[in-house]
């Protein structure tokens, strides 16, 4: 399924636009994993089913992180030394993703299965849903090494040319979690354990595509080779996904914020109506990825060949792109949210009312997110990792949590839902000053000298 492109030669708009799609449909994929649990859960189980899966949420973000920060690093890696013609590097920066990827599959697993009540109670659980959340967690974390290699497989093989194995794999998984979902939620009336049984198996299922399609039965140019793992090599590979890292660890962690404010401010209704627009968010967000997705392999493989100009070419396509969907994204909050939140609940009038205020301020964020989502990785794209990573730190944590000290007392409930449209604002006038300042240091050949990699 490997396309026949030529990243350095063939016209970037047709390479831009032929990843795009396929990018894009594969995040969004993943994203609906956990969409479609919240909506069956919702129906199935009830507002109760949608706070214990917001708790255990976070869970998700780990996984996916440190997924992300081998295979987006290791990915990175690959092809800026492919455009530098290191092709020596290639496997053995893809050997040491892959071993430290089995090994921390492994940790997860048996630590997490150990741990996993107190996992719950870290998390936010309480006496009232313990037995939902850690219902859903223990199956999860006994098979997370399948979240994790996903998305460090996903990220060498949409690099190696085949972008559209990756979307039929995320697919199909998606397709298969909506099955399992309605017959183990509804159905089988398995609660929270079934929504986590079709994750677990959807996920596995992507896992399987991924292996047999692209590394046993495909044309895949990577290849593992004997070798220890080298501090060297893992050092570029984790300095390149650390922004990527940061990304979804600080998902999770402003998810946990969020839940704990809005109990102090609402209670669990607060945190239900939290959950739908998390979610709802992912999808949007999953969009923005994909772009950025399409756009890194174009990018990095011909920066390592110094083909600038290609380079700039995809870098406006993507913030082009990513702004057309921003803007979508926000008249869909402003038009449409009660259809939004009929999605998930029809029962509480209550949680509608709050739902459809917080999604009425929460989607202004769209506005800007895509240009800060885009701006972070390409960044990454080009191996200036620290940039990368103060955005990422910016609009993950730092003005999130800011702003969730400073607003909600400032404008109670609204102020939670306004903290993402604060965040990132304050982000893109820093990620445009760190792009001016690139701009100027490229431009005059001193990059090295003048911004810190």
């Amino acid at each position: 399924m490997a396309q026949k492109v030529d990243f350095l030669k063939d016209e970037v708009y047709k390479i831009f636009f032929g990843y795009l799609i396929p990018s894009i449909v594969a995040s969004i994929t993943v994203s609906m994993y956990i969409l479609f649990d919240t909506i069956f859960i919702g129906r199935g189980v009830g507002s109760e089913g949608l706070a214990a899966l917001n708790i255990a949420i976070p869970i998700y973000n780990v996984l996916f992180a440190v997924g992300l920060l081998l295979g987006i690093g290791g990915a990175t890696a690959v092809s800026i030394s492919i455009g530098r013609k290191k092709l020596n590097k290639v496997d053995e920066i893809f050997t040491n993703s892959i071993i430290v990827a089995i090994i921390c599959s492994i940790t997860f697993t048996i630590l997490g299965s150990i741990f996993v009540k107190d996992i719950c109670y870290f998390l936010g659980a309480n006496e009232n849903n313990i037995v939902l959340v850690k219902d859903y967690l223990s199956i999860v974390i006994m098979f997370s090494f399948s979240f994790l290699m996903v998305n460090t497989l996903s990220a060498f093989i949409r690099n190696d040319k085949a972008p559209k194995l990756v979307m039929y794999s995320t697919a199909i998984g998606a397709i298969t979690n909506i099955i399992f979902d309605g017959l183990f939620v509804l159905v089988f009336h398995w609660g929270m354990r079934g929504a986590a049984i079709a994750t677990v198996g959807s996920s596995l299922l992507s896992l399987f595509t991924l292996i047999y399609f692209h590394f046993i039965r495909g044309n895949s140019s990577l290849k593992l080779i004997r070798i220890k793992v080298k501090y060297k090599v893992l050092k570029r590979v984790v300095r390149n996904g650390t922004p990527s890292f940061i990304i979804e660890i600080s998902s999770g962690i402003v998810i946990f914020a969020f839940n704990t404010v809005l109990n102090r401010i609402v209670g669990t209704i607060g945190v239900s109506a939290y959950s739908i627009i998390a979610n709802i968010s992912l999808i949007c967000v999953a969009i923005f990825s994909g772009i950025t997705q399409a756009s890194q392999p174009i990018i990095s493989i011909n920066y390592g060949a110094k083909e600038l100009v290609r380079v700039n070419k995809v870098l406006k396509m993507g913030v082009i792109t990513a702004t057309i969907f921003g803007a979508v994204f926000f008249m869909i909050g402003m038009l449409f949210p009660e259809y939004i939140v009929l999605l998930f609940n029809r029962d509480s009038a209550e949680l509608i009312s709050i739902t459809v205020t917080g999604i009425k301020l929460y989607f202004i964020g769209f506005l800007f997110m895509g240009i800060n989502i885009i701006l972070g990785a390409y960044f990454q794209a080009i191996e200036f990792s620290t940039l990368s990573t103060v955005i990422s730190m910016s609009r993950g944590i730092g003005f999130t949590l800011l702003g969730l000290i400073i607003l909600p007392n400032i404008l109670s409930l609204n102020g939670v839902w306004l903290t993402v449209p604060f965040a990132e604002i304050l982000t893109l006038v820093t990620a445009t000053m760190f792009f001016i300042k690139l701009k100027i240091a490229l431009s005059i050949g001193n990059k090295h000298r003048s911004i810190s990699r």
